[in-house]
């Protein structure tokens, strides 16, 4: 049996399933079928019929007659839909929150017909925020972005479009729809999670089973990022397949720390060679030195800049290829790193310094709260390998600047894996109340953001490790009453497991998904910040998985 023919036959099974959905309010009974390769965007045709069975039979129709096999096909069943004018389409456009937060499908009827699923309308990007939208900072005021629109039309309906006059005079509706994906094995049935995100049902019974395959994939994602230099495609706007050309060295190696976290929850070995292909490219094409001081550089439109938090996350990559091996072949970089970190990007007063121009005068002394935290991370986990007292001693100075200065203020995730690093080798009151307020001052924040924010998750599986820590702390009583800790533990594991949920329901570009992009091969199992045009950086990636691997590891342990 062929595979048309074996979609043929679960499209037979759906069908049951998807009279039970069928609207008697409804005088059109719509289906709508998406299908195609890896390689390209997914063709949709609708199909109409005065009953559920006569549109189904249409479909069926048209399946069979396709000359080609598909790897994508998803089937969509209208199954409520809300008449409204023109200015009501308008206003709806307006009040989207973010940008591709749309949550409805547009269907017209009149001198022309036309329907477009919500999944349609963001991957092409039929509708844009205005000019001056920014993300993260003022509302998108969506519009439909006519030459966009104009190019999908042609290539669906072959037909050219020479205005939007005819919607004044079309009947337009809003609807949603119910729909099942197919793939090679299965049908997944898709829900409607909010905020435009429609993806496979992913359940407290499934979320376990859902997180490896989106780790094993994702981690597979991001190694087919990495050429085999060994530096990485930074990234793509996927509506239209375009490449983020700049480069960073802090997200280069940061993403080859994911990479090994990935490598090694999966116990892949040849994850780990291309992870060391990439830390070899960096410290080969990133790094310099001068007067004695290893250092690693970006270098942006001609400008030369040092950050503290290269500095960090090289040590930081390369310790755990260390960790992970038992190859000591980077022990000299950390240690020299280090050094460098003490001498040019700390002052006398323990103050850290964030950035260095091309002649190490300072740039920038704060930047972004990250460095800190990262600064201090990675030399932990070197100091562990290399037992090397003058990096613990420079890791406490850092520590011990934090606390006295309030970063708990900051309500960092790199700082919540940093206090529950140093834990590990030194326990002291004052650590836990820091770390305690790093997470619980932003735990409803957390809580009730709607964007993936995937540090929010790596923030709070931190918190977790070290609350487990304070559960068996014998001053824990001079740190928080009992009843107060058990209160911070279970709001934080509840919050913990809810920002994993709602991570991978609205930031893995699943296959029913992808499918709608320019190049779903390149995409499939990535990651995405869907209100900032679906950008899908290296750091997306590496952000997700690094959550999603420790939550994993915490919840359910490593098989």
């Amino acid at each position: 049996m062929n595979r048309t023919e074996m979609k043929v036959n679960q499209l037979k099974q759906l069908f049951e399933t998807f009279t039970t959905y069928d609207n008697p309010n409804l005088s059109n009974k719509i289906f709508i079928l998406s299908y195609g390769n890896h390689e390209s965007r997914c063709q949709v045709k609708e199909f109409y019929g005065r009953t559920i069975q006569q549109s189904w039979d249409k479909l069926m129709s048209f399946y069979r007659s396709l000359p080609n096999e598909n790897n994508y096909l998803r089937v969509d069943l209208i199954t409520d839909e809300t008449v409204i004018t023109y200015d009501d389409l308008l206003a709806s456009f307006s009040e989207i929150k973010r940008n591709n937060y749309i949550t409805f499908g547009i269907r017209l009827e009149g001198f022309k017909k036309r329907v477009f699923l919500k999944e349609e309308l963001v991957a092409n990007a039929i509708l844009t925020p205005d000019k001056n939208h920014k993300v993260g900072q003022n509302a998108p005021n969506m519009t439909i972005d006519f030459n966009n629109y104009a190019a999908y039309v042609k290539k669906k309906y072959n037909v050219q479009e020479h205005s939007l006059n005819f919607l004044l005079k079309s009947k337009i509706y809003k609807f949603s729809t119910k729909a099942y994906f197919l793939d090679v094995n299965d049908s997944h049935e898709l829900e409607n999670y909010g905020l435009g995100n429609e993806f496979r049902v992913i359940d407290e019974d499934n979320l376990k089973s859902t997180l490896d395959l989106v780790i094993k994939e994702g981690a597979n994602y991001l190694v087919n990022q990495l050429h085999e230099d060994g530096k990485f495609t930074y990234g793509y706007f996927p509506c239209y397949d375009k490449q983020i050309r700049n480069y960073n060295s802090v997200r280069h190696f940061s993403s080859v720390y994911a990479l090994l976290e990935s490598a090694e929850f999966l116990n892949d070995e040849t994850m780990i060679q291309r992870s060391l292909e990439g830390l070899i490219w960096g410290f080969e094409h990133l790094s310099t030195i001068i007067d004695d001081n290893y250092l690693i550089k970006d270098q942006d439109r001609g400008e030369v800049e040092y950050k503290l938090g290269a500095q960090a996350m090289a040590i930081l990559a390369a310790a755990k290829y260390t960790q992970i091996t038992n190859d000591t072949q980077f022990f000299e970089k950390m240690k020299t790193l280090t050094h460098t970190i003490e001498n040019k990007f700390l002052t006398s007063e323990n103050k850290t310094i964030h950035v260095l121009n091309a002649e190490l005068e300072i740039k920038e002394a704060f930047r972004i709260i990250y460095y800190d935290g990262e600064a201090l991370f990675s030399m932990l986990r070197a100091y562990e390998l290399m037992h090397d007292e003058e990096i613990f001693a420079l890791c406490k100075r850092l520590m011990t600047y934090f606390v006295e200065n309030n970063y708990e203020k900051y309500r960092d995730h790199w700082l919540s894996y940093a206090v529950n690093e140093f834990l590990k080798h030194e326990q002291k009151n004052e650590y836990y109340q820091f770390g305690l307020k790093n997470a619980l001052s932003k735990i409803d924040f957390i809580e009730k953001r709607d964007t993936a924010y995937p540090t929010m998750l790596e923030l709070l599986v931190a918190a977790s490790k070290m609350i487990l820590k304070l559960e068996t702390y014998e001053h824990r009583s001079e740190v928080i009453s009992d009843e107060d800790f058990y209160q911070a533990k279970a709001r934080i594991f509840e919050v913990m497991e809810y920002r994993a949920y709602h991570q991978v329901t609205t930031g893995v570009m699943f296959p029913e998904f992808a499918m709608y992009f320019k190049a779903p091969h390149k995409i499939e199992y990535g990651f995405f910040a869907r209100h900032d045009r679906f950008r899908m950086r290296i750091d997306d990636a590496e952000h997700f998985l690094s959550g999603f691997v420790n939550f994993s590891e915490l919840t359910y342990g490593r098989d």
